[in-house]
């Protein structure tokens, strides 16, 4: 009797490994830290700076992995998820997100009142660096991916308890906190990956 090959628990071992060398924390952090630059410059300029790292970021990335990564685990191209259900999970999320905003702000101080939306601004922020990072976590099989989301959700919720909607500087407190923490984090996992992965020699 020939025996089955689990293809999608290879998949899932494959691609766990990809994320053990840190990389996403220390680009996460390297995000986070030019949107709250960004942010404290000139708020309508994030949406340019966030384009930017959408198109290059991952670019950069992958050229960190071709260096570090690959050498020492070999290369994994990850195949593509479940369109509908990410879809359509990410958008209800998201969705839900600014639907928590809206009914905080009228609960507070009222719809008109814009220091209340700048108050409740750091839950959106929470939540939705939550929600990628309990996606990554879904990807990784790695347990720091799911702290790193509840504590966003936490720190939204603090700063949003701790505001006074004076100014847009929640959201940059929730964006700094965040960025730390995932730099240090990134860091000691890519020197723990390099050490326990050494580099694979080639035949031949």
């Amino acid at each position: 009797m020939s025996e089955s090959i689990d293809f999608g628990n290879l998949d899932r071992s494959a691609r766990r490994a990809g994320y053990r060398d840190g990389l996403l924390e220390v680009f996460a952090a390297i995000v986070l830290s030019v949107i709250a630059l960004a942010w404290l410059a000139s708020p309508p300029f994030v949406g340019i700076v966030s384009a930017f790292i959408v198109l290059y970021g991952w670019k950069a990335v992958e050229k960190v992995k071709e260096r570090v990564t690959y050498p020492r685990i070999g290369y994994f191209q990850e195949r593509a998820d479940e369109p509908k259900s990410t879809a359509w999970g990410m958008l209800a999320f998201i969705v839900g997100a600014f639907a928590l905003m809206v009914v905080v702000v009228a609960l507070s101080g009222g719809l008109s009142d814009s220091a209340e939306w700048r108050r409740a601004a750091p839950l959106v922020s929470g939540l939705t660096l939550a929600a990628g990072f309990w996606y990554a976590g879904d990807h990784s099989g790695l347990l720091r991916h799911r702290l790193i989301s509840m504590y966003s959700v936490a720190g939204g919720i603090a700063l949003w308890a701790l505001g006074d909607g004076a100014s847009c500087s929640g959201v940059v407190w929730h964006l700094t906190s965040l960025a730390v923490p995932l730099a240090a984090i990134g860091v000691w996992a890519m020197l723990r990956f390099i050490a326990s992965h050494p580099v694979q020699a080639i035949d031949g």
